[in-house]
């Protein structure tokens, strides 16, 4: 297997935006960006449920880069016209609630209850997540992943369902390898949801000494972008106010 050159920090991940790579010793950590959800219990028909999407390894993500299901359905919450499931979309299905965002680490293991992961349990509110992240690669090959969930989680490597542990089901570990990746960047795409009143979990790890840079900026990082083109503006009206009128 090609050894595989990713970016951790901020700096590194400067380098990646440039294209360029950062080599690592054994035991790099991965990040993914987090983005939270919640749905009520009772106000929707696929939670406390026991209903298993129809989704198949190898479909790719929806036009709003949610997965698609494929008829039979197997579950309610699915766009008519795009077979998307609505789970972590508050546009297509008002009884999706976004919590907040954040980061999370491989190996990543947690209970999975809301508010954003920090619950202690689910008697009230069931938690959907979506968790992204882009990692590249110094030649092709490919990637293993060993994922764990109660309930369903899929994970897409460049848009595309690599894996899946879907339904209503106790914790359940499966193992699963990307097909052969080219050289370069890739993104990968985690979806989580809790949908019924016994448990909540997700573990995931990466073979490899892999790590994977979170795709979004944090907070942070749109505020500075937001003050520097803030501050570039400003600087254009002061030197039009002070250049003199054409002739």
């Amino acid at each position: 297997m090609k050894s595989l050159i990713l970016s951790a920090s901020a700096a590194a991940l400067s380098l990646a935006t440039l294209g360029l790579g950062v080599a690592h010793a054994g035991g790099v950590t991965a990040t993914l960006g987090a983005t939270y959800y919640e749905v009520a219990d009772g106000s929707d028909p696929d939670f406390n449920t026991n209903s298993t999407p129809n989704v198949l390894v190898g479909s790719t993500l929806g036009v709003n880069g949610l997965p698609v299901a494929t008829a039979p359905y197997g579950v309610n919450d699915v766009d008519p016209t795009t077979h998307q499931i609505e789970w972590w979309s508050p546009k297509l299905d008002s009884n999706v609630v976004k919590t907040g965002t954040g980061t999370i680490t491989l190996p990543y293991s947690s209970n999975m209850f809301a508010p954003n992961s920090t619950g202690t349990n689910d008697e009230s509110f069931f938690e959907t997540a979506v968790f992204k992240g882009s990692f590249s690669l110094a030649g092709p090959g490919t990637v293993s992943f060993t994922l764990g969930s109660d309930d369903d989680s899929f994970i897409y490597i460049d848009g595309v369902l690599i894996g899946e542990n879907p339904g209503v089901h106790a914790i359940t570990t499966v193992e699963f390898t990307s097909p052969t990746l080219a050289a370069g960047s890739h993104s990968i795409d985690v979806f989580y949801d809790d949908r019924q009143n016994v448990a909540a979990s997700l573990s995931l790890s990466a073979d490899s000494d892999i790590t994977i840079t979170p795709t979004v900026p944090e907070p942070a990082t749109w505020t500075m972008m937001v003050l520097g083109v803030a501050g570039v503006g400003g600087v254009l009206r002061r030197r039009n106010r002070l250049s003199p009128s054409a002739a």
